[in-house]
């Protein structure tokens, strides 16, 4: 530099990022990472209220009670929580009075009531399916002037549990058929299915080998989404049960509320899944991984989460069960099994997406990164891989295969605000059982779940079938431990 001329004087070109001698703070990231976060809560917000708005316009259009008194709702199911149409009942009270009802397409019931009490519940044996009988006459406490109507669930099961073919009043029903009413999907008598007399085994082992498959397919498609996650960030999600139940109620909003097409309602929970797993990582996930957050930490991180989303749902929807519109008569007969139309369906569904997303990790340059950063993710960065963009498109993914799961689901079985965290158990068993981090193992575990649920009840009461699939899975892996696909890792 020549005497007289300073780096910054006039007539002195200065390079690109000189500052003239000056030290300039360079702008506070904290300020753009605010901003964005701001503008993504903010549509977070809005989400949620445009939800609760609709929560609030569907309570409103809700069958309302009488001025008088309440309406009773009861919904009947079979042991797998499909609805069942068409069972007639009657609704005793104390002193006598009878009020009769059948179960519609939901296999829901409703009944008008008088007067506050108890009231027994009875069923026609012969309007039920044959095989099956209510796991108890229950109990129904109701109090009238309430808003909204009062819902009831009742279980069937195998038969041989007492029923009324004349219903008769609650003050000289036996107290036998007195106890109080199941929840749908489980049994409330804790009666076995044993194997009845007009009903060979192999007739009663067929339909729970097909029920227990396709209740598999949908596990697995549902635990695939988890097992990816965890193979990606190491995080296990116990949130990722109510990205299940968003799709569940997406795809009631867009078929049983605005009443269009169930495959549209498919495509929709499909699209807002995968929307709502990126929301979720981008909003959440990505600032706890920036924080350099320990896995303990985020994972009780996803437990609140959970836990909000719940409460969340129950406040939009309300805690009583939804049926998605369907037809719920068989389109498949084969021997002692039918199958109804989004059973068929769901299953094929299920099967070509898992199809879809084996190839996708095979073939595709972003599913072969995808591998890559399960195995090393250190490495894969090294080698020029953009890890968080990988991070990001399994979020969108697994959110938008487990929405798929939750709609079949919801055409499945009956749902409710919390019914992807009642299977949420069943789905850390699938992915532990198949092999943690494998994606077909998560599909192979999901299927030996579901099978051993169904098949047990032959055997033991429907209220243990989870008891069984955990066995299951305690006793494999003790003889293998990294599960049945997984790899044994070395240590050292």
């Amino acid at each position: 530099m020549r005497p007289g001329r300073r780096r910054g004087s006039p007539g002195t070109p200065q390079r690109a990022g000189d500052t003239g001698g000056k030290r300039v703070r360079p702008a506070h990231p904290a300020i753009i990472r605010t901003s964005y976060g701001g503008r993504l809560w903010r549509l977070g917000l809005a989400l949620l209220a445009f939800l609760a708005l609709f929560g609030t316009l569907q309570a409103q259009n809700a069958p309302g009670a009488h001025a008088a008194g309440v309406q009773l709702i009861v919904t009947v199911a079979d042991d797998s929580g499909k609805p069942v149409a068409k069972v007639g009942l009657t609704v005793a009270d104390a002193a006598g009075k009878l009020i009769k009802g059948t179960t519609d397409a939901q296999g829901k019931a409703t009944v008008d009531l008088t007067a506050s009490g108890r009231y027994g519940v009875y069923f026609d044996v012969a309007t039920l399916p044959k095989g099956v009988g209510p796991a108890a006459n229950p109990t129904v406490r109701a109090t009238t002037g309430n808003i909204s109507p009062q819902f009831t669930a009742i279980s069937l099961s195998a038969s041989g549990v007492r029923t009324a073919v004349t219903p008769t009043p609650l003050a000289t029903a036996p107290s036998s058929a007195s106890t109080p009413g199941a929840t749908a999907g489980g049994s409330g008598s804790g009666s076995s299915g044993g194997s009845s007399g007009g009903t060979s085994f192999i007739d009663q082992l067929t339909p729970k080998i097909a029920t227990g498959l396709t209740f598999g397919l949908l596990l697995g498609l549902a635990s695939i989404g988890l097992s990816l996650i965890y193979s990606t960030t190491r995080l296990n999600n116990f949130a990722h049960g109510e990205l299940v139940t968003f799709g569940a109620f997406m795809a009631y909003m867009i078929a049983g509320q605005w009443g269009l097409n169930g495959w549209i309602a498919i495509l929709g929970a499909l699209v807002l899944g995968g929307c709502f797993g990126y929301l979720q990582d981008i909003s959440l996930w990505r600032p706890l991984r920036k924080r350099r957050l320990g896995m303990m930490q985020i994972m009780i991180v996803s437990i609140g989460l959970s836990l909000a989303l719940r409460y969340i749902f129950a406040f939009i929807w309300g805690p009583d069960r939804l049926s998605i519109p369907a037809d719920n008569d068989p389109v498949v007969s084969f021997g002692p099994v039918n199958l109804r139309y989004w059973d068929v369906v769901g299953s094929i569904i299920a099967i070509v997406l898992l199809v879809l997303v084996a190839l996708f990790f095979s073939f595709t340059r972003i599913g072969k990164a995808t591998r890559a950063v399960a195995d090393n993710k250190a490495l894969a960065a090294a080698t020029g891989i953009n890890v968080e963009l990988i991070i990001r498109i399994v979020w969108v993914g697994g959110g938008a295969l487990a929405g798929v799961a939750g709609a079949l689901i919801g055409y499945y079985q009956t749902l409710q605000w919390n019914a992807g965290a009642l299977i949420l158990l069943l789905l850390f068993a699938s992915v532990t059982l198949g092999g943690l981090g494998t994606t077909w193992g998560a599909l192979v575990g999901a299927i030996i779940i579901g099978l051993a649920m169904d098949v047990s009840t032959m055997w033991v009461p429907t209220s243990l079938k989870y008891v069984v699939a955990m066995l299951i899975m305690i006793v494999v892996l003790l003889v293998r431990p990294q599960g049945l696909l997984g790899r044994k890792q070395r240590i050292g």
